[in-house]
C-alpha cells in the first residue's frame, strides 16, 4: 500500500507511506500496517513491521499473522491498561499462539518473525519490539535508532537473531517512549533495508524525500540499488499535528487537583507513618519502664 492518508486522534494528525518489495528473495516475507484504531479510541494509532525468517517454513505466515493478530489484541484490550500492558498482553497472546502453530503443523515448523510497532497516542509515541526490524525516529534533522538490534555476536555478515515471536514460549519485549512534535519523522523497516543504507544515507532520503510515500519509494529505491538480497519495507510517518504540552500522553486534560491530592495522600502517609512509629516507641519505652520494676 502505498497512499498516504491522514489520521486524527484528539489534536494528533499523522500521515503515512508504505512500500514493499520482493527483492531478490523467492518471495516476500516481510508484512507492514498502519492502523488508525477506533475513532475516539484510547488507544490512537499504530504502524508495525514484521519479517518472517526466511530460513524457516512459514516465514510469510508468521508476519502476516503476528502484525493482524496484534492489532486485534491490542485494540479490543480493556481501557484499564495502559498502553504498554495492552501491547505486551496482545503480544504475548500472539507468540504463545505462533509457538502452538510450529509444534503442532510440520509445515510450519519453527516459524518466526521480528515485529517492531509504534504506537501514536496523544503527545507520544510508545515502541513495541522484538529482533532486529528497526524504528528511527528524525527530528530537528537528526536521525535515532529507536530499537535494539536482538542479534547474536558473531562477527558474521548477518548475525543471526536472538529475540523472535515463536523462538521462545516466553517472549521477552523491549519498550521505548518518545515525546512526539510537528514535523517530527519516523520510520519502521526491515533489515532488507537497514542491512544495505547506512544511517547517513537514511537521514538523507528522509531529509530530502518529500511525503511520507515518495519517502518510502525512495528509500527502497535505494536498498534495491545497493543490490540487497532480501526483502524490502519501508513504513513512514509524519506528526503533522500534535497536541499541546498542557495536555496528558493520551491527548487529554489532566484532572483538575490531582497534583494537589497526591500531594496530600502523601503528606498524609508521612504523618500516619510518624504516629505509627511514635506509637511503637512509646510502647516500647513503657515496656522497658514496667520490667525495671
Amino acid at each position: 500500500m502505498t497512499s498516504p492518508v491522514a489520521q486524527r486522534h484528539s489534536r494528533l494528525r499523522m500521515e503515512f507511506g508504505l512500500v514493499s518489495a520482493q527483492g531478490r528473495r523467492a518471495s516476500n516475507q516481510d508484512y507492514a500496517a498502519f492502523c488508525a484504531g477506533p475513532p475516539g479510541g484510547p488507544r490512537g494509532a499504530l504502524a508495525a513491521v514484521a519479517d518472517g525468517l526466511g530460513g524457516y517454513k512459514g516465514g510469510r505466515e508468521a508476519a502476516e499473522t503476528t502484525v493482524r493478530a496484534f492489532v486485534d489484541g491490542y485494540y479490543g484490550a480493556s481501557a484499564r491498561f495502559a498502553p504498554a500492558q495492552a501491547a505486551s498482553r496482545a503480544l504475548t497472546a500472539v507468540n504463545d499462539w505462533i509457538v502452538a502453530l510450529g509444534r503442532r503443523d510440520s509445515n510450519l515448523q519453527n516459524m518466526a518473525t521480528t515485529f517492531t510497532a509504534l504506537l501514536f497516542i496523544g503527545r507520544q509515541a510508545h515502541l513495541v519490539h522484538v529482533g532486529d526490524s528497526r524504528a528511527y525516529h528524525f527530528s530537528g534533522d537528526r536521525l535515532e535508532q529507536l530499537s535494539v538490534d536482538h542479534v547474536a555476536e558473531t562477527g558474521e555478515a548477518v548475525p543471526p537473531l536472538r529475540r523472535a515471536i515463536g523462538f521462545e514460549p516466553c517472549v521477552r519485549i523491549d519498550h521505548a517512549r518518545v515525546e512526539l512534535a510537528p514535523g517530527d519523522r519516523f520510520l519502521l523497516c526491515s533489515d532488507g533495508l537497514h542491512g544495505v543504507l547506512s544511517a547517513a544515507r537514511i537521514a538523507e532520503i528522509l531529509r530530502n524525500g518529500g511525503a511520507p510515500r515518495e519517502a518510502a519509494r525512495q528509500l527502497r529505491a535505494a536498498a534495491l540499488a545497493a543490490r540487497g538480497a532480501d526483502n524490502v519495507t519501508a513504513l513512514v510517518v509524519d506528526i503533522l499535528d500534535a497536541p499541546p504540552a498542557s495536555l496528558d500522553g493520551d491527548g487529554q486534560p489532566p484532572p483538575q487537583g490531582r497534583a494537589e491530592l497526591q500531594a496530600r495522600r502523601s503528606h498524609d502517609g508521612n504523618a500516619l507513618l510518624f504516629w505509627r512509629v511514635a506509637s511503637c516507641v512509646l510502647l516500647a519505652l513503657l515496656i522497658f519502664v514496667l520490667s525495671r520494676r
